[in-house]
């Protein structure tokens, strides 16, 4: 498959385009600063910045599928995630591309009951202006005319792939850690399946969870967002 990448450069971005290449795909992905992408021939780098509509558009041509990745970090305007996320769905109706898998986070919408209520603190306080931004991407997505699915998963971690994670609309789970090579394992699953259209499947494991680990997220992405 042909796959325009945005926010390949992320970690679940560099995990995602390690796997999906590995696997025979090709990549074609939007980036800021083409040095950070990987040398693979089987990806192909577009410098721009998502809030350009020329270069989304150059990034969605000839894609047989979009996956958004997109995150924020302290140079981004606050509302980068959505903006870019309404830069790519124009982009894709334009040229006829009628597939996108985007990755946002468990504790939007219904998922909100699967997170503890320290996690619900964090989105509301340091988190909060993040989250919006993803609420309001979940709605620009889930209100287009292309074949969406929106994955929202657990605690993210830098730890190896391990296959041992669940899924699922109706699941019950909480946020578990879950780490960026298995998140983008189920991504590339999601892609080649066409599974969960029009759906919205948390992706986590049932591995414990406490306060110390979700606060070590949450600081871990103030300071991301505060470019610290």
């Amino acid at each position: 498959m042909r796959l325009a990448v945005f926010g390949a450069t992320g970690g679940a971005g560099r995990e995602f385009t390690k796997r999906a290449t590995a696997e025979g795909h090709e990549i074609r992905a939007l980036t800021r600063s083409t040095g950070r992408l990987s040398t693979d021939d089987a990806i192909v780098a577009v410098e721009g910045n998502v809030l350009v509509p020329e270069n989304v558009s150059e990034t969605v041509t000839d894609a047989d599928a979009v996956v958004c990745l997109l995150g924020r970090t302290g140079d981004n305007p606050r509302d980068v995630v959505s903006s870019g996320t309404e830069n790519i769905l124009t982009a894709m109706n334009e040229q006829g591309v009628n597939r996108l898998v985007a990755l946002t986070s468990m504790g939007l919408g219904a998922s909100v009951r699967q997170v503890p209520w320290y996690v619900r603190l964090a989105n509301a306080t340091v988190l909060h202006d993040l989250m919006v931004d993803k609420a309001r991407q979940e709605e620009l997505v889930a209100g287009s005319d292309v074949k969406w699915t929106i994955v929202r998963p657990g605690g993210l971690t830098d730890g190896p792939p391990t296959g041992e994670f669940v899924h699922g609309v109706d699941v019950d789970a909480t946020a578990g850690p879950i780490s960026r090579a298995d998140v983008a394992a189920f991504l590339l699953q999601v892609v080649q399946t066409d599974a969960y259209v029009r759906e919205m499947p948390v992706v986590t494991t049932e591995q414990g969870v406490d306060a110390a680990f979700l606060w070590e997220q949450a600081t871990a992405i103030t300071r991301r967002l505060s470019g610290r």
